[in-house]
């Protein structure tokens, strides 16, 4: 086997296959690349958002003396971004010997502004696969995803690998509003009670029904999915032994998802954001407070290479 093949994360050139606009501000984007190490659900890549022949080389720049330096190039006089952008993997599809991976984004800033406009066939720099995964517990039957915002994308990923390994799944998905719930729609119909349907395209292709809720209560049920979430526990009073909660989305959200799982005796696992310069560990920008056996009792962690999964037990809120 060739040392590229038996790489755990690299640089690769991506081709775009399509990059379409799924709700507001959020878009689905599809990349061919020739090769890609193994991935797993909860992992993500660092996507540069910018295009390849716009990198410019550093050189150095006299300065008169007491003058400020003139700034030229792009990535410091314009608004062109520097950084990668860290994206949670929403799917892979292995292809011949290479790979499609599948990201979903919003655009709100001056990366994934540019990203909404590239076109099929331009290429993209990506760096990856970084961080640690989900573990599925083969002794427990009964899986609960919970994703709210760009936090649904990497559930997607995951209900695939938990629908593989035979366990039930239930898919918990909220968004400020109906507008920018970034799924498909179709099926059965999005219930206004909470009550789980195949009505999500993404999960319902996999047999998972969804529970919907908008903070708006434009679409499904009215109020934050850990509300709805919290209702269907109640209802079904699932075993301890039996039940898995795995939650991505906005940290308010995740904490009270958490909270809840931990306070019942449920095992949560917890993909967490933070911004992230470089992905690898070498900015150490993007830490958590976890908690140990230390004499104070805690420690940072990184984001990017001890996680972003986490043991909602550990976690310092």
């Amino acid at each position: 086997m060739s040392s590229c093949q038996t790489k755990s994360r690299g640089v690769y050139v991506g081709s775009v296959l399509e990059n379409l606009p799924l709700c507001e501000q959020h878009y689905r984007l599809r990349l061919g690349l020739s090769f890609l190490p193994p991935t797993r659900p909860g992992q993500f890549v660092q996507l540069q958002c910018r295009g390849l022949q716009d990198q410019v080389s550093a050189h150095a720049v006299d300065v008169p003396e007491g003058q400020w330096p003139q700034l030229r190039q792009a990535e410091l006089a314009d608004k062109e971004p520097l950084l990668r952008r860290p994206l949670s993997i929403a799917g892979r599809r292995d292809v011949g010997g290479g790979a499609e991976l599948e990201l979903i984004y919003r655009a709100i800033g001056t990366g994934t502004q540019w990203l909404s406009g590239v076109r099929t066939g331009q290429p993209l720099s990506v760096l990856g696969p970084l961080g640690n995964g989900f573990a599925i517990r083969p002794e427990k039957p009964l899986a609960v995803l919970v994703g709210g915002g760009v936090g649904v994308p990497p559930m997607i990923y995951l209900a695939e690998a938990l629908a593989a390994a035979g366990k039930d799944v239930v898919a918990f998905c909220g968004a400020r509003t109906g507008r920018m719930l970034p799924l498909k729609l179709d099926g059965d119909g999005v219930s206004a009670v909470g009550e789980p349907r195949l009505c999500a395209a993404e999960f319902s292709r996999l047999n998972i029904p969804s529970v919907i809720a908008t903070d708006d209560a434009t679409l499904g049920v009215g109020g934050t999915v850990s509300e709805a979430l919290n209702d269907w526990l109640n209802l079904h009073l699932p075993a301890e032994r039996d039940l898995v909660i795995y939650t991505c989305g906005p940290e308010g959200m995740m904490q009270a998802v958490a909270l809840m799982a931990l306070s019942r005796g449920y095992e949560c696992q917890v993909a967490m954001e933070r911004h992230m310069a470089c992905g690898m560990g070498t900015c150490q920008s993007c830490i958590v407070k976890i908690r140990d056996a230390s004499p104070r009792g805690w420690s940072f962690k990184l984001c990017c290479t001890d996680g972003p999964v986490f043991d909602a037990a550990t976690i310092v809120w």
